[in-house]
């Protein structure tokens, strides 16, 4: 038991010691008094922000020890010939095409399906580079905004209703399952580093009380998700020199109670630490995990 305390703690000041940047993110407020300032509350969202400074790690160092069940989140190296085409939509389809028996084998899954609306959201941060790249389109896949306020997208309770409704919408049966996982996976498209890039909270720093669960109005659908407070002792990672090559997959949920953490992550303003860092281009995809 002493060696496995001491090793525990020789990882945590190592971690400590990684390079970091320092970048801004939105919290919901935890009390009426808390001393932060405000911040801008996100459209369809009903709550107080308060935003914060937040030092943020370079994870490429310990890449190789981060754990969906431990961290929530890891990097995994996978290429996708689909990430060259230029037109979203048609993107959109061929990654599906690619990531969904490549997630279904990685789990080892009795199936895999994907969210109602495609289940891929291409975002280009800059929104000249939108009408640049895809002559302005405005299709659902494609937006030109991110989050940048720490969050988990959906709480637990709603994600099994969340599941079967995109099921039913998709004219999927909805059949039983013995553990079902919300598996999400966010690849960067422009080259590093990325003046907007996604940050991951360890699952593992963040409490109970951390976590806010509120309701998301929005797209016309009412869905129940958690904000963040903030918590100074929360550790934040990044990766820099990301690539197309290489994808963060996060857990969003997990019915196996054992295998609970979810990974709150948020946008931030790299430009400071980067101040030629490239307009950020990334496709995102959520996955529903079955196993029978």
């Amino acid at each position: 038991m002493g060696t496995a305390i001491q090793a525990s703690s020789e990882a945590k000041e190592g971690r400590d010691q990684l390079e970091c940047v320092q970048g801004r993110m939105n919290f919901a407020r935890r009390t009426p008094d808390e001393n932060a300032p405000a911040a801008a509350t996100p459209e369809g969202f009903d709550l107080p922000m308060v935003s914060y400074a937040v030092s943020i790690r370079n994870a490429r160092p310990i890449v190789n020890d981060l754990s969906l069940d431990r961290e929530g989140f890891k990097l995994i190296k996978h290429k996708a010939s689909s990430v060259s085409e230029p037109d979203p939509e048609i993107m959109a389809q061929k990654y599906l095409a690619e990531m969904v028996p490549f997630i279904k084998d990685y789990f080892n899954a009795s199936r895999v399906t994907t969210v109602d609306v495609g289940g891929v959201t291409v975002r280009s941060i800059d929104e000249s580079s939108v009408a640049r790249a895809w002559g302005g389109k405005n299709q659902r896949t494609l937006r030109n905004f991110g989050a940048g306020f720490a969050h988990v997208d959906y709480a637990p309770v709603a994600c099994p209703l969340v599941a079967a409704r995109d099921a039913q919408l998709q004219g999927i049966e909805i059949r039983p399952y013995s553990r079902l996982m919300i598996i999400q996976a966010w690849r960067a498209l422009s080259p590093p580093p990325q003046d907007f890039p996604l940050a991951f909270c360890d699952a593992s720093s963040i409490l109970p009380a951390d976590l806010f669960e509120t309701y998301q109005r929005k797209y016309g659908t009412s869905i129940r998700t958690l904000f963040l407070h903030h918590n100074p002792a929360h550790r934040w990672y990044y990766l820099p020199e990301l690539n197309s090559d290489e994808f963060f997959m996060f857990k969003g949920y997990d019915s196996d109670k054992h295998y609970d953490p979810r990974s709150a992550h948020a946008m931030f303003d790299n430009r400071h630490a980067y101040p030629n860092a490239k307009p950020r281009k990334s496709v995102e995809a959520r996955f529903y995990v079955y196993y029978d």
